[in-house]
């Protein structure tokens, strides 16, 4: 068995970014899709996932994530989900299915943007979080 190579995901606490938590029954690449085809974004799945070590139970987890750098606005958009098995990449919002990562947004209004995210048939429920109140945010990063 070929060892995986591992990647950091880490957002700086002074990096612009915004996240948004959606709730979806779909599987990712469906909700990708939809969420592509409805906002207009190129949203595709990274060959490498994300890997969290669990400190609790001695393990890494592995996240997929979906990413589209838009190079007109420069604004990176990340998808991961949030749940893997039992294991959670932000273990205080169980009820978040996805996290949709904004970085270097100076272009769009988040508001709008959750809006048009809660249109999507595939979506249940987005909403912004407050990435300084959750201490689990801050061990990611984007590079």
């Amino acid at each position: 068995m070929t060892k995986m190579k591992k990647y950091l995901l880490k957002l700086d606490e002074d990096l612009d970014f915004e996240v948004i938590g959606i709730s979806s029954h779909q599987l990712d690449y469906r909700l990708v899709w939809s969420i592509n085809a409805a906002l207009r974004l190129h949203l595709i799945k990274a060959v490498k996932p994300l890997i969290v070590y669990n400190e609790k139970k001695n393990e890494e987890i592995s996240f997929p994530v979906y990413s589209y750098q838009d190079e007109l606005d420069r604004i990176g958009y990340y998808l991961l989900k949030n749940k893997n098995g039992l294991d959670f990449l932000i273990p205080e919002a169980v009820n978040m299915d996805y996290f949709l990562f904004l970085t270097n947004n100076h272009a769009i209004v988040i508001e709008q943007f959750v809006t048009d995210l809660r249109r999507i048939e595939t979506v249940l429920a987005a909403f912004v979080f407050d990435n300084q109140k959750h201490k689990s945010f801050q061990h990611l990063e984007f590079n």
